[in-house]
């Protein structure tokens, strides 16, 4: 999990920070390990994004479930690279609850690691 952080800080660096993040960025090697463990994530496939394969099937052919995005070593749920169309099935466990400002009530929010993968593909 330390070197899928370090990975996806060192996206960060590299595609946000330009010329600026390049003095802080790991060597060719220690980048490798840290792409190899984000590329090796074990990916779960939820029914919901079983049912949303399944009903882009019928009405486009050849997306592709868990793409592996080379730029970033994300694995995308559905993807059509030959028109770089890509979607993300976001269920109920891609949120957290948060109490509102009031404390009267909870709103849901996209977790960090969500957010930061949106950013960077």
């Amino acid at each position: 999990q330390d070197r899928v952080q370090l990975h996806q800080w060192q996206l960060w660096l590299s595609l946000e920070r330009g010329a600026d993040g390049q003095q802080h960025l790991l060597s060719e090697s220690q980048r490798k390990l840290c792409c190899d463990a984000m590329q090796g994530t074990e990916v779960t496939i939820s029914r919901l994004q079983r049912s949303v394969a399944a009903a882009l099937a019928a009405v486009q052919h050849g997306f592709e479930e868990e793409h592996l995005e080379p730029r970033t070593g994300y694995s995308l749920d559905l993807a059509l690279p030959s028109s770089r169309i890509a979607i993300e099935v976001d269920g109920p466990f891609h949120f957290t609850c948060c109490p509102t400002a009031d404390g009267r009530g909870v709103r849901k929010t996209q977790r960090a690691n969500r957010l930061l993968k949106r950013r960077l593909l």
